[in-house]
């Protein structure tokens, strides 16, 4: 578990239980939450804005370059895709995708890079744009991306 609370004290800027808590509680009770969610009493689930488009993203011109890091994020899973049973989860931090040891979705082809349940694939995938993520892109789109 992670020390550092800052996303998540930003998230619960407005919750005043929250904020009269101790950094040892705080850590305390995300502990046993994540204790709950390893033991299956506890899920996680992904809240998606109704009305939102998918982003256009031209997936195989990015391949060759960023070799799908997208494809190593973490994300939740929302309830109708864990309830349709097509997308893997992570057995130990339900409803998370699922990851292989590589820390690739299982969902995408190692060879190509390409996912192969594109047209079922998650909500979080449909909309992710990764143009301006730092985290796929630390040094910025390379030349031949910029549009």
């Amino acid at each position: 578990m992670s020390d550092d609370f800052s996303d998540l004290d930003r998230e619960m800027a407005d919750d005043p239980e929250w904020q009269a808590m101790t950094p040892d509680q705080r850590r305390r009770l995300v502990q046993i939450m994540e204790r709950m969610i390893e033991l299956g009493m506890a899920a996680v689930y992904g809240d998606e804005e109704e009305d939102v488009p998918d982003a256009e993203m031209d997936c195989a011109r990015f391949i060759p370059w960023c070799k799908a890091r997208c494809c190593t994020l973490i994300f939740a899973l929302t309830r109708e895709e864990v309830a349709k049973g097509e997308i893997l989860h992570n057995p130990r931090r339900p409803y998370f995708i699922a990851r292989d040891e590589d820390g690739y979705c299982p969902h995408m082809d190692r060879q190509s890079h390409a996912c192969t349940i594109w047209e079922k694939r998650p909500l979080r995938c449909r909309r992710y744009q990764c143009r301006g993520d730092s985290a796929i892109w630390p040094d910025g789109l390379p030349e031949p991306l910029r549009d």
